[in-house]
């Protein structure tokens, strides 16, 4: 993450269009789409790439508190808490970052990225529990 947030602009626009176009070759629509289009939807993929980074990151970080013996509530909190509190200390080294700016917006997405990173993590450890208490007759 850090290093992606350490491109500087043209570096970080120029990785993310290069993306886009090969997205949008994939499925036969690059010549199809005015510039702006093109604009809006690598900016969607831009957001999906801080959701999809922070939701792994979500499950790291939640896969790690997990181990520690607090409730599973304070584990959920502490695991927030931690992703967001990156996301924040991201946001703020990318204003130092010539061309790139820091966003709230981006801040949320990354946030949220975390959330479903936990609720991912307790999907599967819930169903491991269940095929584990299954195999032990109970």
């Amino acid at each position: 993450m850090f290093y992606l947030s350490n491109q500087v602009s043209n570096e970080s626009s120029e990785l993310s269009g290069r993306f886009t176009k090969a997205i949008l070759e994939l499925v036969n629509m690059f010549d199809k789409l005015t510039p702006e289009q093109k604009e809006v939807i690598e900016t969607i993929v831009r957001k999906l790439a801080h959701l999809s980074i922070y939701t792994v990151g979500g499950i790291i970080i939640m896969s790690h508190v997990w181990l520690y013996n607090i409730s599973s509530k304070k584990k959920v909190l502490v695991s927030l808490g931690i992703g967001t509190c990156y996301a924040i200390t991201d946001e703020i080294h990318q204003l130092f970052v010539p061309g790139r700016s820091g966003e709230i917006r981006d801040v949320c997405i990354d946030s949220l990225g975390v959330i479903t990173g936990i609720i991912i993590f307790l999907v599967i450890y819930i169903i491991v529990k269940k095929i584990c208490n299954l195999r032990k007759g109970e």
